[in-house]
């Protein structure tokens, strides 16, 4: 493996690429959103955010593949293998992940059509158009299961640039179709799908000719390795079950808000989850370029650096999320009322909520990367397990008893912070996970940084009547506030040096050299 200070230089490289990206994505997101609700209207927004979740509950298949397959080359790569052991991975990868998609098929065409036309409460008028949804959002599904393989590729080379370039083609066309959405006098729900879909293909196409063209030795080649299939498969028993929870508390939640409280709750579902998203994807940045390395460092039997990169990624994967979450959390109702022309009822609590819950969750993400890469799975994921099978539990009978929606997010909230305990005394037992030192060098930090952000503002908030130009303040000025906190507070000084020593090398101008001459000359 590398030396430290390369793999600090790949990480920011690759960090910034996938920040430039993601800058556009969300600007793009923010705009289009607002379109795309004006022109569908909150009701068929809602059929298409629940027919979306339903859709997405098969997708545990896609992520569970697409991360066996990443864990498995990065793995290679930290323990030097040829390129024959990594072709062999991803070809037996592409193989089942054909497989997967055939299930996938046969599953969205017999349970999951009878789900959306017996159980799902959308209105008869609009059931027509709710069907060419769902098949549009279902091979868009398979396309997208048939590109994981790719993207495991990509990522597991660590060549992030590519999402910064997809990026960019990715809300151009967007953009596109939503003024086709706007001029065209059709059915927009069913348009919407269909535009959605294509937009799916073309990206497939562009990572299929990228690796085919960057990865020559490793193109897929038809291969049956029975021992391989067995290891795979073995592996991804855990994480398979662990993302199936994962997606039913997306999908589940949606389902039971819509069961409850109908279609319109679940547009305001669905824009939560978009803003949530959009900003959780400024620390997923931060730890997707991080998770390769993990595994390499395991790999290469170098434990003390790759717990350094956990402590180190879990610190910074939280402070960038805050960075960019607290303003939405101190002003969401003013954000609401700028970016969308009618505001579905509880949109600002549910955004609120989820971003507590995903604060919450950036505590566990990068210690994940570990536990995947030693393959010792059975104590966290049974664990997981129970943790997301009683948050559905409980999420439908706080709405059964007759609680508001807001109460699902509520109950997420209680449950993940007490199991998150139980995650660390499982690690220290199974890894022997360093629990003082993490919690000394990153949960201490994080605690500091997120007291000395939020209350200064919070009380401003509280005491200054609201207006325009107090939620411009607020918003401005708190960036730039946590993103002071972070740097004296949340970084050591040796982190602290090498950021604006890096900011220095890339902004300032470089010294002028001046030569001189001698006469002679």
């Amino acid at each position: 493996m590398s030396a430290n200070i390369v793999n600090n230089k790949k990480i920011v490289k690759n960090t910034l690429a996938l920040y430039f990206r993601q800058i556009i994505v969300m600007a793009v997101t923010m705009f289009t959103s607002r379109i795309i609700l004006q022109a569908l209207g909150v009701t068929d927004y809602g059929i298409y955010a629940i027919i979306g979740g339903v859709v997405a509950m098969f997708g545990f298949m896609s992520t569970t593949l697409m991360g066996i397959t990443q864990r498995f080359i990065s793995i290679e790569l930290g323990k030097g293998s040829d390129t024959a052991v990594l072709r062999k991975i991803f070809s037996t990868s592409m193989i089942l992940h054909a497989a997967i998609a055939i299930i996938v098929i046969i599953l969205a065409e017999t349970v999951g059509l009878w789900f959306l036309n017996s159980k799902l409460v959308i209105p008869a008028e609009r059931m027509s158009a709710a069907n060419w949804v769902y098949q549009f959002t279902v091979l868009g599904f398979v396309v997208t299961m048939l590109s994981a393989p790719l993207t495991a590729l990509i990522i597991s080379h660590e060549d992030m640039h590519v999402y910064g370039y997809m990026g960019i083609f990715d809300v151009a066309m967007r953009l596109a179709a939503v003024y086709l959405l706007v001029v065209i006098d059709s059915d927009k729900l069913t348009l919407f799908a269909l535009f959605s879909f294509t937009i799916t293909c073309l990206i497939w196409l562009f990572y299929y000719i990228y690796c085919r063209k960057k990865y020559i030795k490793m193109r897929f080649t038809p291969v049956y390795d029975k021992p391989l299939i067995k290891k795979l498969s073995g592996f991804g028993g855990y994480i398979f079950a662990g993302n199936i929870f994962s997606v039913l508390i997306v999908s589940g939640t949606g389902i039971i808000l819509n069961i409850f409280f109908g279609p319109v709750v679940n547009a305001a579902n669905g824009l939560a989850n978009s803003v949530n998203s959009a900003l959780l994807s400024f620390g997923n940045n931060f730890r997707q370029t991080l998770t390769p390395q993990i595994m390499m460092s395991y790999a290469a039997n170098k434990l003390d650096a790759m717990w350094s990169l956990v402590e180190r990624g879990t610190r910074m994967y939280f402070f960038l999320f805050l960075i960019f979450s607290l303003p939405v959390l101190l002003e969401i109702d003013f954000i609401l009322k700028l970016w969308l022309k009618n505001v579905p009822e509880y949109t600002a609590v549910f955004i609120k909520l989820m971003i507590i819950n995903a604060l919450i969750g950036t505590l566990l993400s990068t210690f994940i990367s570990v536990v995947n890469a030693s393959g010792k799975l059975k104590g966290i994921y049974c664990t997981l397990y129970i943790n997301h099978a009683l948050i559905l539990v409980f999420s439908y009978l706080v709405c059964k008893i007759g609680y508001p929606p807001q109460y699902v997010f509520v109950t997420y909230t209680v449950i993940t912070l007490i199991f998150n305990p139980v995650y660390f005394a499982l690690a220290k037992k199974i890894f022997n996970f360093p629990v003082r030192s993490f919690i000394r060098k990153a949960l201490i930090p994080i605690f500091f940084v997120s007291a000395l952000s939020f209350f200064p503002f919070y009380f401003a908030h509280k005491v200054f009547s609201e207006s325009i130009l107090r939620s411009c303040i607020v918003i401005i000025t708190s960036m730039l506030w946590t993103g002071l906190v972070v740097t004296f507070v949340g970084l050591r000084k040796t982190e602290r040096t090498k950021i604006i020593n890096f900011m220095k090398r890339q902004f300032l101008p470089a010294p002028a050299i001046h030569l001189s001459v001698t006469a002679d000359e």
